[in-house]
């Protein structure tokens, strides 16, 4: 019995999958994680009832056949149909395993629209995709994601009317909530790995390669991720961190960056400029 007890203490710590456990993954904030966490709690219902069944089934065959005082065990003769019972039931939770997989995996690539709360992405903030199966009236929001040692580098759309300076951030992500948003990941050295386990799964970043991952954050607020690939003795502390704001405030953020980068390059273009001065003016 200590099995039994065993499995039901499990399921007693897994009983409240909206907070996560040592044991369940964290609550999900967009909808493919929310379909990540479904395939993660269905394939905990199936191992249990199917290691609780099979307890079950040998706690019976034990109480069956087992030896009495002054009595011989009983004798089990295997009939050639006699394991074809157990196979067939097992064969269909295979098989409904697999086109549950199958299902599962095509929801969480299918980009969904932008909600009513979310930013009004205009053409020029926009682009096509290749990979992932969007919608004809998605406008998703586009941000380069690069990888490398130690660190990730977000990259954000740039309106044409504006100067030619990236606007671009270390670490953390700055994303506006209710919003599809499309990452086109890459690296610049070796190969690395995106996780932030609330809005999605894991996706490689390997040079010289664009992998494409989506989500939509449908809550305000900061969510931690962290690389799962060795790529050095470093790899620990190549953290991210994805802040879900109102689309005014992501408006507010990209217009800042952009202003505080333009005013860098100037400063670095009249320090340049000064020292050649100076060094043409010395005898």
């Amino acid at each position: 019995m200590f099995p039994l007890a065993l499995l039901a203490l499990t399921l007693a710590v897994l009983a409240t999958p909206a907070q996560a456990t040592v044991l369940a993954p964290r609550p999900g904030h967009s909808p493919n994680a929310h379909d990540i966490r479904t395939a993660y709690w269905v394939a905990i219902a199936v191992a249990a009832l199917a290691i609780l069944a099979i307890h079950l089934f040998l706690g019976a065959a034990l109480l069956r056949f087992r030896a009495r005082r002054g009595r011989t065990p009983r004798r089990f003769a295997a009939r050639p149909g006699a394991f074809l019972r157990p196979a067939v039931p097992l064969a269909v939770i295979a098989v409904g395993l697999f086109v549950f997989g199958i299902v599962i995996t095509s929801n969480a690539r299918d980009v969904q629209p932008t909600t009513g709360r979310g930013l009004s992405a205009s053409s020029d903030l926009v682009a096509q995709t290749g990979s992932l199966s969007v919608p004809a009236d998605t406008r998703p929001l586009e941000i380069n994601v690069v990888g490398q040692r130690w660190l990730w580098r977000f990259e954000y759309p740039q309106q044409i009317e504006q100067p030619p300076y990236s606007a671009f951030s270390y670490n953390q992500l700055v994303v506006p909530v209710d919003t599809t948003v499309i990452l086109h990941i890459t690296s610049t050295d070796v190969d690395h790995r995106w996780f932030v386990p609330a809005l999605g799964g894991q996706v490689d970043a390997v040079p010289g390669h664009v992998t494409d991952t989506w989500f939509r954050a449908d809550r305000e607020g900061t969510y931690r991720g962290q690389s799962t690939f060795y790529s050095g003795t470093s790899y620990a502390v190549m953290r991210s961190w994805v802040t879900v704001v109102s689309p005014e405030r992501y408006r507010l953020f990209v217009r800042l960056k952009r202003l505080q980068i333009a005013a860098a390059q100037h400063f670095v273009q009249r320090t340049v400029r000064k020292g050649a001065a100076q060094g043409a003016a010395t005898p």
